[in-house]
């Protein structure tokens, strides 16, 4: 009898962990002009500044000495819309639709912000 009980609680089991397994999909884009999702960041630093061309706000992320991930953001809250202010953040990257005239190595992107906060 506790084989019996046994089987069928170890498949329950079994099928509880396949599904708390599977990968979430792409979070939605909070800009309403995003692409296709790209990439997710926890913990990234970067600065904020502001892009007259775009009339935009962007965190720009360094990956190299010339290269960086500029993310325009739609969703700053005004309190970090400061030019050059440190800042740690979490969001994800969707492709960028318009035209920029930058740095060679740069990645541009529109970024979804999860949360955010001045870098220590």
């Amino acid at each position: 009898m506790k084989r019996l009980l046994l089987v069928p609680g170890f498949c329950i089991l079994l099928v509880y962990l396949v599904w708390s397994c599977q990968q979430e999909g792409p979070p939605p884009a909070t800009c309403p002009d995003a692409g296709a999702y790209v990439k997710r960041t926890r913990n990234a630093r970067g600065d904020v500044y502001y892009d007259s061309t775009q009339s935009s706000w962007f965190i720009r992320v360094p990956n190299s000495f010339d290269s960086h991930d500029i993310g325009y953001t739609c969703n700053l809250a005004s309190e970090f819309q400061q030019t050059g202010l440190n800042v740690q953040f979490s969001g994800s990257y969707y492709e960028y639709d318009k035209t920029v005239y930058g740095i060679a190595g740069n990645k541009y992107f529109y970024l979804s912000l999860e949360s955010i906060s001045p870098a220590n």
